[in-house]
């Protein structure tokens, strides 16, 4: 390279370097160095020990300063599964889950402590019906028509049943953590049914009668922390009831179990003794005791089944 060339190079990573120093430096980070003059655009990373909050690392320096907002926050606290931060104010971090998803109790803030993020922010998954499993199961939306749709979690959607089906009420149905259970529309001669079964921990919403014409619907419940899982209703089909639901059962939380993997309930955590099916529980070490790096201390209650974490 030339003299003049190599001084052509030093004058533009000066100009660029002096733009970067401008906008100020980056908390728990810097800018990457750059030997080509790139306008404004830079790249940043974050030091040892620190993450970028969000999957962009370009910002750009403008006269009111980087853009976006650089932050590096730390590794134990990461970034948020199906979600991103939005704003930071001293300690408080405010959240925003991706599109069709919904933050856990409409729950949209957290703080970043020692021991991560407090509550964990969670973003609910969406659920998605496709028009082959509406055909499959003879339903329509409630606008007549089968096409697929994403239904963001908690939201309830109406279904109704399609032609050549002996049931034509509307299906109320909740979307719940990604999942929706579809009933199905049937038709038949219409023979009479008995008695509806009987459910472990759970029963049905009337008293039982001893005949049900055909078409007829019992709808049942489970005992409490009991989760049911299935349509929870049945239908009399041709002297036979459509599969009923199940009651899955919950996890029972003792200081026996805790005290011999040296945990504790943790945060809002702390009062719990019976956990549903599905939901999830964080733990903590006790005093004087460390967190296991191949544990995970926020779990899931899997059908009366709790995957202790253990501090050594």
């Amino acid at each position: 390279m030339t003299q003049l060339g190599y001084t052509a190079v030093l004058v533009l990573w000066a100009c660029s370097t002096a733009l970067a120093i401008s906008c100020g430096n980056i908390e728990n980070g810097r800018v990457k160095p750059s030997f080509f003059f790139q306008r404004r655009k830079r790249t940043f990373e974050c030091n040892a020990g620190y993450i970028a909050e969000n999957d962009n690392n370009r910002i750009e320096c403008t006269s009111s300063g980087w853009s976006p907002v650089p932050r590096c926050i730390p590794i134990q606290c990461g970034r948020i599964e199906n979600g991103k931060i939005v704003d930071k104010v001293e300690e408080k971090t405010t959240f925003r889950c991706n599109h069709g998803y919904k933050s856990e109790n409409g729950i949209n803030e957290t703080t970043c402590s020692s021991e991560g993020w407090s509550p964990v922010p969670i973003c609910i998954a969406p659920c998605i019906i496709t028009r082959q499993q509406l055909e499959t199961k003879k339903l329509l939306l409630s606008n007549g028509r089968r096409r697929t749709v994403l239904i963001q979690s908690d939201q309830t959607m109406e279904f109704l049943c399609g032609e050549h089906s002996d049931l034509k009420i509307p299906y109320f149905i909740k979307c719940v953590d990604g999942r929706m259970d579809l009933p199905t529309c049937i038709s038949g001669t219409g023979e009479k049914c008995g008695r509806p079964p009987t459910i472990e921990n759970g029963d049905i919403t009337t008293l039982s009668l001893k005949e049900y014409a055909f078409g007829s619907l019992v709808e049942y419940r489970c005992q409490h922390y009991y989760i049911i899982e299935g349509d929870r209703k049945s239908y009399c089909y041709n002297g036979i009831w459509t599969k009923v639901p199940v009651c899955l059962e919950p996890c029972v939380i003792t200081q026996e179990d805790m005290r011999s993997r040296n945990i504790d309930l943790k945060g809002e955590s702390a009062q719990k003794r019976y956990v549903s099916h599905g939901d999830f529980v964080e733990f903590k070490c006790r005093s004087s005791f460390f967190p296991n790096s191949s544990n995970n201390y926020r779990v899931q209650c899997n059908a009366g089944q709790i995957p202790y974490p253990q501090c050594t």
